[in-house]
């Protein structure tokens, strides 16, 4: 049996016979602590791949990885590593590993087992230097791991106590206050406990070793309770030494002054070990309060209020701001920020102690993060889908995938997570933090009153309500358009009343305080009592320059310690097209034509032109029509209903497009492309449709309905001039979506969700029932054609656009499978692709974030003082 200790030194051996050298090195030894870190369940490769070779390219990780494996299961057994297509773990029966023996006993409620298999902190003196995500979630392990073994002595320290075993209790305390010789908590512990031991002499020596160990290394002024509780104790210690002594008194009860107990042979040795044992750790945590660049490991004494921008590595620089999602998240005991960065736009953990963050794996394209009440877990949003990953560690899980948008959630302590819909003339979604929990409706729109949306939830923290963001529309929108206000939705009810105009992205602050911001970028503040969940004083100005999108979105967290994160700049979240060439490099379609909101993009079939939606500034969706690259566009559609989703018939004269009505229903309507005739009606449908599609001969228009409609999201058809009703093409009581029709007109694309996962397959047209092929092998949405018919692109579960090669001659089979370029930085939407192919298939138009000027990340420490400082004038 092989013993692999990660608690203290790292540590390989076998009980029977030596371990071989080639075991033992740096890149073996790493991975089998990442795979024991990982637990039963393992670890996925990618992940692997990230953490111990980050800047290889995938090709040369995966043959580092294989390597490594190859020489553990030389030198220490082929079955030791199990392995699948997609992770790694350590075979339980073969391998024991401390950590999972001291997590099974705190489990258990074992605590002296546990402590006892606590060495030291977690891989002490073991690092990798050239991986911070490595580090940063071994630091995260470490770190959890420190506090349920201070939290097993702590258990163990009462526990003698009470036995009125003093003595006993000392010893665990002494191990609690070793572990943490900086916590002033545990060194009130240890002190009181010398106390009850008879020791008072040795409590009040421990609290100034304390004291002069917090001065050199945090060089900051310890907490005055120590030196009051030391004050008390050396009182009591001088009554007793005045007090006549009996004969049969312990000749070493050391309950006299300082200076006598310092002339005490074993008082004295004693006190030497203790400054030993105290002045050991001052380099350490020199090093560690070192290297904290937030300031938080520092706290003023007077918690003086601080304000600084964050400096983020290029690498980890945030992703582009959007109109209508978040990036950003605190933790409510403000210890970790996550935000949405990185090349492939994923999730970045980081800590308040460390240089650089941690990506969640898995989270590629997601946004509007969002923390769970206890910090230790953190959520996030797609269309469509809410997930929520463990800071400890393992892949998202999937809470939700249909009704919810991405223009914020917030997770209650109710234990409910209220999110955004996904359309407009939708009101907020609730639905337990749960896999395959039931959501429901929460809030509903007024639409007497002109709502048309309801976003950006944030649930009080007493639970009675959520704040969140109302759209208005029509009269009641400014000139006529768009207009903002904050309101507050009672919980369970969900009734709502407006509680402040013209503000967006409401936060609340546990100081009694209400953030948002105004349409003219200015974060505001304003008491507010969340029992009541009414305004209870007049706003004040904090800043101006917010950044703040089209949708309402805004960069803005505050933690319940009083840490304020928020972001400026100028951009408004503002896209752009882009061509893309196979191999990932980009220009700009026209630099001068810019939206708040672009997507749906077709090209004609000679490719000159495009159909695109477009929102400028604060108007609804429109369909426009631009000559490719830099020439004209005219606004095909009027202001009124959203307009989206347009398709090219195969003539290439006129557009088919999607008009949401304000009672949910839509329209399916054609229009000539340069606006020379009235639009004609293909069809009207009481559901959200999406996603039409013309067959080649003209004799299909293909479409799929929405999910929230019955069958849970289906693909039909009609023959226009011939059919009265829909026929089905692809019906199930899974969901099918994102129908493409190959240039021939005989296979069709499609995406089914029957797996557990986003899937792509191919049947033929029309008769679909004959035969299937899965293509994408795993995760995959946005299924696209080339113009020849040969290959199928699509984009796979990290981001990356897949190019399949199709032969459909004598029978239709699959070639090889190529990942052209990461696309986690272009816009992606599950139901509907978000590019175009370009008639040569060598380009695709695709559409990204704007680059503006770079936005400032401010962070304010101790922000509650100011308020209060401000409230006292």
């Amino acid at each position: 049996m092989l013993i692999l200790e990660l608690l203290g030194t790292l540590s390989l051996r076998n009980e029977t016979r030596p371990v071989p050298l080639a075991a033992q090195q740096k890149r073996p030894l790493g991975l089998l602590a990442i795979l024991s870190l990982g637990g039963r369940q393992g670890v996925s490769r990618d992940r692997i791949e990230a953490y111990l070779w980050p800047e290889s390219s995938g090709a040369r990780a995966h043959h580092a990885l294989d390597q490594t494996v190859y020489a553990i299961r030389q030198a220490l057994g082929s079955d030791l590593l199990l392995s699948t297509a997609r992770e790694l773990r350590l075979n339980s029966e073969l391998v024991r590993v401390d950590v999972w023996e001291f997590e099974q006993a705190i489990r258990a409620s074992q605590w002296t087992v546990a402590v006892g298999h606590y060495k030291g902190p977690l891989l002490d003196g073991f690092h990798f230097a050239d991986s911070h995500e490595l580090e940063s979630w071994i630091e995260t392990n470490r770190t959890r791991l420190r506090l349920e073994y201070q939290k097993a002595l702590e258990f163990l320290a009462n526990l003698a106590a009470e036995a009125s075993n003093h003595s006993q209790s000392v010893a665990w305390l002494r191990r609690l206050a070793n572990s943490d010789p900086l916590s002033a908590g545990a060194t009130k512990k240890l002190m009181r406990a010398l106390a009850a031991a008879g020791d008072r002499a040795g409590a009040v020596q421990h609290a100034r070793l304390y004291q002069e160990l917090v001065r050199q290394a945090l060089e900051m002024e310890p907490d005055a309770e120590i030196a009051d509780l030391a004050a008390a104790l050396s009182r009591h210690a001088i009554t007793e030494a005045a007090a006549p002594r009996h004969r049969s008194a312990a000749p070493d009860n050391p309950s006299v002054t300082p200076s006598v107990a310092a002339s005490t042979p074993g008082v004295k040795g004693r006190s030497r070990r203790d400054r030993t044992v105290l002045y050991a750790v001052i380099a350490l945590a020199i090093l560690v309060s070192g290297t904290a660049i937030w300031g938080w490991m520092r706290p003023a004494p007077a918690k003086q209020v601080v304000r600084y921008t964050l400096a983020i590595d290029s690498s980890e620089a945030m992703v582009p701001s959007t109109g209508w999602s978040g990036r950003v998240a605190i933790s409510p005991d403000g210890s970790r920020l996550a935000y949405f960065g990185g090349p492939r736009s994923r999730l970045l953990i980081r800590t308040r102690n460390e240089l650089h963050a941690i990506a969640v794996p898995g989270t590629e394209g997601a946004t509007s993060p969002f923390f769970s009440p206890d910090g230790r877990q953190v959520g996030f949003l797609r269309d469509f889908i809410v997930q929520i990953a463990s800071l400890d560690g393992g892949p998202p899980i999937t809470v939700l995938d249909s009704l919810t948008g991405v223009s914020g959630a917030s997770w209650g302590p109710d234990n409910f997570i209220y999110a955004d819909a996904f359309s407009d003339l939708k009101g907020l979604v609730c639905v337990e933090a749960k896999p395959g929990a039931g959501p429901r409706w929460f809030t509903t729109l007024d639409t007497a009153r002109g709502e048309i949306d309801h976003a950006w939830p944030d649930v009080l923290p007493n639970g009675k309500g959520v704040l969140f963001t109302v759209r208005f529309r029509g009269k009641n929108g400014a000139k006529g358009r768009i207009s903002h206000a904050i309101a507050v939705a009672d919980i369970p009810s969900g009734k709502h009343r407006v509680i402040v105009k013209d503000a967006m992205y409401a936060r609340y602050a546990s100081s009694g305080h209400l953030l948002y911001v105004t349409a003219n970028k200015t974060l505001m503040v304003v008491p507010f009592d969340q029992n009541s969940m009414k305004v209870t004083g007049e706003p004040t100005a904090l800043t101006q320059g917010m950044r703040l999108g089209l949708g309402g979105s805004a960069d803005l967290a505050v933690s319940g310690t009083g840490t304020l994160v928020y972001a400026t700049g100028v951009g408004r979240g503002d896209q752009e097209l882009v061509w893309v060439t196979r191999d990932g490099k980009t220009q700009p379609v026209d630099p001068d034509w810019p939206g708040s909101y672009l997507g749906f993009p077709a090209l004609s079939p000679d490719g000159k032109w495009l159909a695109v939606a477009r929102v400028v500034v604060d108007e609804s969706f429109s369909i426009w029509i631009k000559r490719l690259d830099r020439g004209p566009s005219i606004k095909l559609t009027l202001d009124g209903n959203d307009n989206y989703g347009p398709v090219w018939t195969p003539d290439g004269r006129s557009v088919t497009f999607l008009s949401t009505l304000a009672t949910g229903a839509t329209d399916l309507w054609t229009k000539r492309a340069d606006g020379g005739a009235q639009a004609v009606m293909q069809l009207h449908e009481k559901w959200n449709l999406s996603n039409p599609r013309w067959s080649p001969d003209g004799q299909w228009l293909i479409f799929q309905t929405d999910i929230a409609s019955p069958g849970s999201g289906d693909i039909l058809a009609i023959r226009p001039g011939i059919d009265t009703a829909p026929v089905p093409v692809v019906a199930t009581t899974f969901t099918e979506m994102s129908p493409a029709l190959s240039p021939d007109g005989r296979w069709l694309a499609y995406i089914s969700n029957e797996t557990g996962e986003d899937a792509i397959y191919v049947v033929p047209f029309p008769n679909t029932g004959t035969a299937r092929w899965a293509i994408s092998g795993g995760a995959g949405t946005e299924p696209l054609w080339s113009h020849r018919g040969n290959e199928l692109f699509y984009r796979d579960g990290s981001g990356n656009l897949v190019a399949v090669a199709v032969n459909t001659n004598p029978i239709f089979s699959l070639g090889r499978s190529t990942a052209l370029f990461s696309a986690a930085g272009f816009t992606s939407f599950r139901f509907t692709p978000q590019y175009a192919v370009a008639p040569d298939d060598q380009r695709f138009l695709m559409i990204r974030p704007l680059e503006t000027s770079t936005d400032k990340l401010i962070v304010v420490e101790n922000w509650f003082e100011e308020l209060r400082a401000k409230s006292r004038k």
